[in-house]
């Protein structure tokens, strides 16, 4: 490992921001950052001049560089991190918050993909519509942080305490999941929590008259249609129904079909710049392990099971309408 100095620091933090943006970009992204001329911006870079705490603090916050790759560069393979798990969250905007952060950090990266082994509809899918990602919000609050606003609550989405966080969160997060290239395997039954989620709160009496149960189906009936879509064409895009959607197609789509192993929710980030899992438990709660050898058994572990499931995106025309014509008549009934 190597010996800790300020030198040492200031060359691991360097050698970060040129692993995120480039040998090139670098020089001017550090002048823009600290107000600099390119001149100083190379004997920064080269060490002939050291950093000060405050330009070490605007760096870091900038490039959101983490403190163990300051620190503890060459024992990110022990890294084990929750991020989510154990922490009280007083609104749900604090966990949209880190999501949206942890895609930031990652997506820094040209080279970034995400697989994704999921067995229920994933979070980012039901941020395509307002009513049905508040709804998701609202049985987070509701059911895993309890959060004393949802109480008395009967789910509105034109009067939900968190409705602000759709456009100022989770559209941004929507858009940055849109962008990058995923490998995802889906289980079967993969609507059946939500669905199941719908029917309780209706029974319990809290959402806000039938219209509103009504219109969550339908948005999922609409959902699967553009997932199938996008099955279709092997690459996502967003729901054209709000302004701040992007509309070009973004990141490749490859998707399978998994019919026999149980998965939970596990997403493995993969760029050159930096690798690791991201474990769910306790939906939407998850824990970062950053340690190498688990970081490829992994993504063993995810190839392996790629080649036992059924591909039903791209040329995979009979398979892929077989598989949501199934969960469309889940919906409907």
């Amino acid at each position: 490992m190597e010996n800790l100095n300020a030198s040492t620091i200031q060359q691991n933090l360097f050698r970060y921001i040129i692993a995120q943006v480039g040998a090139k970009q670098a020089v001017s992204s550090i002048c823009e950052v600290l107000h600099i001329n390119k001149s100083s911006a190379y004997n920064r870079l080269n060490g002939s001049k050291g950093i000060d705490l405050e330009e070490l603090s605007l760096l870091v916050n900038t490039f959101n560089v983490p403190l163990e790759e300051l620190l503890l560069p060459d024992a990110r393979r022990g890294l084990f991190r929750l991020d989510t798990v154990g922490k009280q969250f007083r609104t749900g905007r604090e966990h949209l918050e880190q999501v949206l952060g942890n895609f930031k950090h990652f997506a820094r990266a040209n080279d970034f993909r995400l697989w994704l082994c999921t067995d229920e509809l994933s979070y980012f899918q039901c941020m395509h519509f307002r009513e049905l990602a508040l709804f998701k919000l609202f049985t987070y609050a509701s059911i895993n942080w309890q959060l004393p606003y949802t109480a008395s609550l009967k789910f509105d989405p034109d009067q939900f305490p968190e409705r602000a966080a759709y456009d100022e969160l989770m559209v941004p997060i929507l858009n940055q999941y849109n962008r990058i290239p995923t490998v995802e395997i889906w289980s079967d039954g993969i609507y059946d929590n939500i669905l199941k989620q719908i029917k309780y709160f209706e029974q319990a009496g809290q959402i806000a008259g039938s219209g509103i149960v009504r219109l969550l189906c339908e948005q999922l009936e609409q959902l699967c249609a553009h997932q199938y879509d996008m099955a279709t064409e092997g690459r996502k895009w967003a729901i054209p129904q709000r302004k701040s959607y992007t509309k070009m197609p973004g990141g490749t789509f490859d998707l399978y079909y998994n019919s026999m192993a149980p998965v939970g929710i596990t997403l493995l980030a993969d760029s050159q710049l930096l690798q690791g899992v991201f474990l769910v438990f306790d939906d939407p709660n998850f824990m970062f392990v950053g340690d190498a050898s688990f970081f490829q058994y992994t993504q063993n572990w995810m190839s392996n099971l790629r080649k036992k499931c059924i591909k039903i995106s791209l040329e995979a025309e009979g398979t892929r309408r077989r598989y949501f014509e199934h969960i469309r008549a889940e919906i409907r009934r």
